[in-house]
């Protein structure tokens, strides 16, 4: 392409569409719409001014029990910061009451404003004078929350998590700001032709399923969430028996059974809510497309996937990040955007849900374009299904994981939340001294049986394509 070409000329503010689209598939449409408040923090001028982002750990992560809980910790005392994260299986927008649809989204953003002896105001302020940052958020299946403060202010930033989950205020007039901001926020987005699309395209590939509710609905339904409503869900969706949790930072084992013992001990015992059961979903090569005034003709795709703990997995991941998972450098993006100037941008991603496992992917052209961007992701498609990858690209792939394995220790609060990922995917406490090992194990074979298996069947489309006439 010339350097003049339009698609060349903004390309991050289209790159970032495509980041966005990424996110909204692997979440689900559910991501959230009002943003978690965010604490200024004189930890992050502490992490800011160390070393601890260049550094890698040796240390063993380490299985602590307590209280019937069982939590990963990995010490770092160089840096005097504590990171908790957590998160809450079968708790997120997708066990919501159909009637009560917008409940967790109120309850994410309601559950820092005020709790037990602190209003809204002096909570915000605390947090301020503390360097205490408590947050909140959800996806269709989990609902996660986290804690993050220097290691001179835990007991205080303790003492202000126990009042959140034990004692949320649920103010009225807090309440009813927080569904008048997702009221806007949600109609808002839907003026954006990717949100649109992504609603679209779960209604499709979802119908049926929990996963496939529309956000409008939310408008209809907000308002039948009351405060009883918060404080049932929480009680029967927030548990120890689904609770994930682990630790970073400057603790001990010892703080760490402390810490379980209170607040997380003072959680109901037993989930009472309902368990997302797996399904088969029946994809390959249907098309739906959307009418949608846009400059712009968007599509997403998708096929069906493998999970997390599947023996075909690695090779999967390999062969998605050379066909579609590793940004400009991807086969698909070379031949697409860079070779033949037939996109914004292309890329392709690895989705797991508690009930689905997708392989799926995103692009955007303008509508001149779109169908020949589409045919000739269609022909790589089959090609890689039909001969695979090289020995070459397995080779080059392998280095470029590895070596970027090291940068996602970049912070402390990473690092807690890569181990409730490792607990929740069941990868063991000693996954980060072997997922090098993992990724150096698999064959050229395996990738390629992956390839045949998983791009062997053609994805089904759901477009925004202006060329095109649609619902």
């Amino acid at each position: 392409m010339s350097m003049y070409s339009p698609y060349r000329r903004g390309f991050g503010y289209y790159l970032k569409r495509i980041i966005f689209v990424s996110v909204l598939l692997a979440l689900g449409f559910y991501a959230p719409d009002i943003m978690t408040y965010y604490n200024r923090l004189d930890s992050e001028k502490i992490l800011a001014a160390s070393t601890f982002k260049n550094k890698t750990f040796s240390t063993p992560v380490q299985e602590i029990k307590s209280s019937g809980m069982t939590a990963y910790l990995l010490e770092e005392h160089s840096v005097p910061i504590v990171s908790i994260d957590f998160k809450f299986g079968n708790a997120g927008v997708a066990h919501e009451d159909e009637e009560k649809q917008g409940l967790v989204r109120i309850l994410s953003s309601l559950l820092i404003d005020g709790a037990g002896k602190y209003d809204a105001e002096a909570f915000k302020d605390t947090c301020e004078e503390y360097g205490i940052k408590i947050g909140f958020d959800y996806d269709n299946d989990d609902f996660s929350g986290y804690l993050y403060a220097p290691r001179k202010n835990l007991p205080k930033a303790l003492e202000m998590l126990t009042a959140v989950l034990q004692k949320p205020r649920f103010d009225k007039e807090f309440m009813t700001l927080r569904k008048e901001q997702l009221k806007t926020a949600i109609k808002s987005k839907m003026e954006n032709p990717e949100a649109v699309l992504a609603e679209k395209f779960s209604g499709f590939i979802f119908a049926g399923h929990p996963y496939s509710r529309k956000a409008m609905t939310v408008l209809k339904t907000l308002d039948n969430v009351s405060e009883d409503d918060l404080l049932k869900f929480m009680q029967t969706h927030l548990s120890r028996e689904n609770l994930i949790i682990s630790f970073a930072g400057d603790l001990t084992k010892k703080d760490v059974k402390d810490i379980l013992k209170s607040p997380f001990a003072e959680l109901p015992e037993k989930y009472a809510g309902e368990k997302m059961n797996r399904i088969e979903l029946k994809l390959g090569g249907r098309e739906k497309n959307v009418k949608y005034k846009s400059a712009q003709a968007i599509s997403f795709f998708a096929t069906n996937g493998t999970y997390r703990e599947a023996e075909d997995y690695y090779p999967l991941y390999l062969a998605n990040y050379i066909f579609g998972g590793s940004g400009l450098n991807s086969r698909i993006s070379q031949i697409i955007r860079e070779k033949e100037g037939l996109t914004y941008g292309i890329a392709t991603y690895l989705q797991q849900n508690d009930a689905v496992a997708l392989l799926t992917g995103s692009y955007s052209s303008t509508p001149d374009n779109f169908r020949k961007a589409q045919n000739l992701l269609l022909e790589q498609w089959q090609k890689m299904a039909q001969e695979g990858i090289s020995d070459k690209e397995l080779q080059q792939t392998k280095e470029s994981l590895i070596s970027s394995f090291n940068l996602r220790f970049a912070s402390i609060s990473g690092i807690a939340s890569m181990l409730t990922g490792m607990q929740q995917y069941n990868l063991g406490r000693d996954f980060l001294e072997k997922r090098n090992d993992y990724i150096k194990a698999v064959t050229l074979d395996e990738v390629n049986a992956a390839a045949k298996k998983y791009f062997g069947t053609k994805p089904d489309f759901v477009n925004i394509d202006v060329k095109n006439k649609g619902e």
